[in-house]
C-alpha cells in the first residue's frame, strides 16, 4: 500500500543526509523511494532578516545584462460603464 510521509531533516556538515524512519514489522523488506527536494529559506518564517538581504543583495540586477525588454502592453478593450 503506498503512503507518503514527509518530514524535514537537515543534511549534515559531512555532506551526509541520515534518515531513520521507523515502519513497522509488517513493511520489513519492502521497497522505499526517497526524493531530495531543497527547501528554500527564502520566505521562511524562520528566516532572518539578515538571509533576505543578503538575497536581494546577491540576486539583485543579475539579468540586467540579458537584454530583456518589456514587450507592447496593447490596448485594452474598452467596455461599457456599468451604473
Amino acid at each position: 500500500m503506498p503512503e507518503t510521509i514527509e518530514f524535514q531533516s537537515r543534511v549534515g556538515s559531512n555532506g551526509v543526509l541520515d534518515l531513520h524512519v521507523p515502519l513497522g514489522e509488517s513493511e520489513a523488506g519492502a521497497d522505499v523511494v526517497v526524493t531530495i527536494r531543497a527547501v528554500s529559506s527564502v520566505g521562511n518564517a524562520k528566516s532572518n532578516p539578515a538571509d533576505w538581504h543578503r538575497f536581494v543583495e546577491e540576486t539583485y540586477g543579475s539579468c540586467a545584462g540579458l537584454g530583456l525588454e518589456r514587450q507592447l502592453q496593447g490596448e485594452f478593450e474598452r467596455r461599457e460603464a456599468v451604473e
